[in-house]
């Protein structure tokens, strides 16, 4: 048997919008004769926002907030909660204070969730257009990865990544989305498992969980760019 697991945004769905209706359809016809998961930064309720229900329902499980979660037919497995630092939230605000971003900054900047942080200078509350004109900026200014490297020297204790395309996740050692590599390999202790995702790279917010399971025997790492390559790589009919 196969596990077949996929990241999100920019995966299985555009970046925070919901999953085109005609992949949808597809993918759920190939989820009823196969295993399957998601690994996220999101938590639960985004994953509820761009994905149908009948696609949820048909998941084996859903690990979110970088696997923090786990919740399978709609029950709650665990999670893991940790504080953050007063420190921590205190630099993340002279980050955003500070930014040499010249558009509009929004709410929900620093959002807490089941044992993650997603801290976004922009906000996360921002539109849509915004959304993509500080990803296009950002990919010039490199400010989220510039912060990202010098939040890990200052604070070791945390696992930071870059996310999605205008934020950046942050966990305590050991429960970032590696930790999903070890939960799978538990349950599922011979079978191969292929993950997905949009950000395997080296500072990418799928790469802890690739390289986990590239330490492990029979597994399969695809990096792909959306749902078409995604739909490609499967075969999925139309």
């Amino acid at each position: 048997m196969t596990i077949y697991v996929f990241d999100m945004d920019g995966t299985l769905t555009p970046a925070r919008l919901p999953m085109e209706k005609a992949f949808a359809a597809k993918f759920h016809q190939w989820q009823q004769t196969h295993k399957s998961f998601i690994a996220t930064g999101s938590d639960y309720l985004k994953v509820e926002e761009q994905l149908p229900d009948f696609i949820i329902n048909s998941f084996t499980g859903l690990f979110t907030s970088m696997g923090n979660v786990l919740t399978a037919q709609g029950q709650q497995i665990y999670q893991n909660n940790f504080k953050p630092d007063l420190e921590l939230l205190a630099r993340l605000e002279a980050y955003r204070q500070n930014t040499a971003y010249t558009g509009g900054l929004y709410p929900n900047y620093i959002e807490e969730r089941i044992g993650m942080i997603n801290f976004s200078v922009l906000g996360r509350d921002c539109p849509y257009a915004e959304r993509e004109k500080y990803a296009a900026w950002d990919k010039t200014a490199h400010e989220r990865e510039t912060i990202a490297a010098a939040l890990r020297k200052e604070f070791p204790q945390y696992e930071i990544s870059v996310g999605g395309s205008i934020s950046i996740d942050i966990t305590p050692q050991g429960c970032g989305k590696g930790q999903i590599a070890a939960k799978l390999r538990q349950h599922y202790p011979d079978d191969k498992i292929i993950f997905f995702g949009d950000k395997t790279f080296a500072g990418g917010n799928d790469f802890e969980l690739a390289e986990a399971l590239r330490r492990l025997d029979n597994t399969e790492i695809v990096q792909v760019s959306g749902p078409d390559e995604v739909a490609a790589y499967l075969q999925l009919q139309a």
